[in-house]
């Protein structure tokens, strides 16, 4: 294998002996699971994607579609969110799923009030009681713990909560990504049976 640190479509296609235009189309299908630099022309491949072409040009060979070779390449290599296409004519970019994770953020705000708004309580509460004799040091570690014990509870919690919107983010630009993919497919089949169709009327 080269040991270049990057390499173009053509050397992917001579390390692997496939055709050029076939490893052209492989890198638009499966993008997202193709470690890469740069965009368009410039667009150049990690050396662990030769590992992953690979992968792709032998199960297809043994007759897998490209829905099972990609549902396969998501189990085995991580997402490359930089390798996904950007749409165009005017569709909607995947970064629009941002947009998804404004209430959860919002909710992880509004649990950090509540949070410090209990501490503070609880802090009132211990150094309120008994009149106007100091607290028990013992009172205000345990009230102190306890609100420690909340703190941590809650930041787990949000931490949960940011490790799965981050899958719904990946899931949801995989899913766009797909879409655009389709409608490229769609308008190529349109324009391929308009073809057809004026040849046979011909």
């Amino acid at each position: 294998m080269t040991g270049k640190k990057v390499l173009s479509v053509a050397e992917i296609a001579r390390e692997l002996e496939l055709p050029e235009s076939t490893v052209h189309y492989w890198k638009n299908r499966f993008a997202q699971h193709l470690p890469s630099v740069g965009r368009g022309r410039q667009k150049r491949f990690k050396p662990e994607a030769i590992e992953i072409f690979g992968t792709i040009s032998r199960l297809l060979k043994e007759g897998h579609t490209a829905r099972d070779v990609m549902d396969q390449l998501s189990h085995n290599y991580p997402l490359q969110a930089d390798a996904m296409p950007v749409p165009s004519g005017g569709e909607t970019p995947a970064v629009v799923s941002v947009n998804a994770m404004e209430p959860a953020m919002k909710m992880a705000a509004a649990i950090g009030l509540e949070i410090a708004k209990s501490v503070g309580e609880g802090i009132r509460s211990v150094l309120d009681q008994g009149g106007g004799e100091p607290p028990d040091v013992s009172d205000i570690r345990s009230g102190l713990e306890e609100a420690a014990g909340r703190i941590t509870n809650t930041m787990e919690e949000t931490e949960a909560l940011k490790s799965e919107n981050q899958e719904l983010k990946e899931k949801l630009a995989v899913m766009e990504a797909e879409m655009v993919r389709l409608r490229k497919d769609r308008r190529e089949m349109e324009k391929y049976l308009l073809d057809k169709i004026k040849s046979v009327s011909t």
